[in-house]
């Protein structure tokens, strides 16, 4: 039986590969015999396994949210010009040449880790003296795969660029994002979820992809496509009703990148409503668009990643502040002047969170969350303009459009929006 089960899984995986490379024709093919070359290998290794044991560890891999701590395949060859121009999926490079310099920083720390070497082929000998090396260091499970990367591809399996390489995770700003999540994931473990909620005919029920951002201004504007919108501010109020039943779904948050506190608040707020398979997309939308990625707008319209030009910017009304290029928004320039020199004739409203606000603010401003300014919306009147800040415009945007909807009636209402960096001395800079 247990022979029947292992041949099963042997197939499926065999079969599941063969689809991905778009191949039929390499289901079910057994590695080649060896006849390494004496002259060209004189010392091979004295493990070797062939393509049938290396296909399961590669497909697992690609599937896997996180990096498999108990294999890792290598690349022996050198990153440039091989590795980079076309390697196996999942493999890292450690060039044969650089193995001395680079081993320590390259492998993993657990001796007991499954490590397959591979190179160019039956004629290559750098997967084999990288395999003897490693075993030299301590490692107790390693193996060369000796047909390699030449097998690999007449097989006609997929290959990775250096495009292609599994992201590492983004630095994160301390200042911004004061209690990071304790699960990350890239890019490239995030686009796999992505499109297999796009390509499902029905919805993914396991998964679900999470904007914290506010839903205007930017939710509505772009997002990633097929992630569903619940705002920070509104997760209390919203959560039962947008996030699944099943607490072990998988959930990933994202929002503004790596100075966006939103999808950890949203994500640390998940797991203490029991939810055991939380993450976040740390890069969030900045990385999503600045690799040329669509997006998806409030209409569910498919549109191009790149930013449209933006309109030329129109004269403010008479008594009102002069307006930004996005509606709702206040001029950069004029607001930097009026925060540094002037701040008292405006009501500015700081929107982050008070762990942010503590760190740094611009003195004058007023600290109230989104959810605080909603209870309060009645309180405001129109003797200054206000205007909305936070790190991003992401949070000050979504005041911005609540007071639009919940008091119309206020005409000299702005936001900023902008990336803006706060100095303990009460100092800040704007950058578009």
């Amino acid at each position: 039986m247990r022979r029947q089960s292992s041949l099963l899984h042997v197939l499926v995986v065999a079969l599941l590969l063969g689809l991905l490379a778009g191949c039929s024709g390499a289901r079910g093919h057994k590695g080649a015999a060896l006849q390494l070359d004496p002259a060209k290998v004189p010392t091979p290794y004295h493990t070797l396994v062939d393509i049938e044991f290396v296909k399961p560890l590669v497909f697992e891999a690609m599937l896997n949210q996180n990096p498999s701590t108990g294999a890792m395949i290598i690349d022996a060859r050198p990153k440039q010009p091989r590795y980079d121009k076309g390697h196996i999926p999942t493999a890292v490079s450690l060039p044969g040449s650089q193995f001395d310099k680079m081993a320590a920083e390259v492998l993993p720390a657990d001796k007991d880790t499954l490590l397959v070497f591979y190179c160019g082929g039956l004629a290559c000998p750098l997967s084999h003296q990288s395999a003897w090396k490693a075993e030299a260091l301590g490692y107790t499970n390693v193996k060369v795969y000796a047909a390699g990367d030449p097998e690999w591809e007449s097989l006609g399996y997929t290959v990775w660029t250096a495009r292609d390489v599994r992201t590492p995770l983004p630095v994160l700003d301390p200042a911004k994002v004061t209690k990071p999540f304790h699960r990350l994931l890239t890019l490239d473990q995030v686009k796999p979820y992505v499109a297999n909620a796009m390509l499902s005919a029905t919805p993914i029920e396991d998964v679900m992809i999470i904007d914290a951002r506010p839903k205007q201004p930017r939710y509505d504007k772009g997002h990633i496509p097929t992630a569903v919108s619940l705002p920070d501010s509104q997760f209390d109020k919203m959560a039962a009703e947008v996030l699944p039943a099943d607490k072990s779904a998988k959930l990933i948050f994202y929002c503004g990148g790596v100075e966006c506190p939103l999808s950890h608040q949203s994500a640390w707020k998940a797991e203490a409503l029991g939810y055991t398979n939380v993450a976040v997309y740390a890069g969030g939308d900045p990385e999503w668009v600045a690799k040329g990625l669509k997006v998806w707008t409030a209409e569910g319209a498919s549109q191009e990643a790149a930013p449209a030009p933006a309109p030329a910017k129109a004269a403010a009304p008479a008594g009102a502040l002069k307006a930004g290029a996005a509606e709702g928004t206040i001029d950069n320039d004029v607001f930097t002047e009026l925060a540094r020199n002037n701040v008292d004739s405006i009501r500015l409203i700081d929107v982050r969170a008070p762990a942010e606000f503590a760190i740094a603010h611009i003195p004058g401003s007023v600290n109230m969350t989104v959810d605080m300014l909603e209870k309060k919306i009645d309180e405001f009147s129109a003797e200054k303009p206000l205007v909305f800040i936070c790190s991003t415009g992401a949070r000050s945007g979504e005041a911005f459009y609540m007071f639009q909807a919940m008091r119309p009636d206020l005409k000299d209402v702005y936001y900023v929006d902008a990336n803006v960096s706060f100095a303990p001395d009460g100092s800040f800079e704007i950058k578009k």
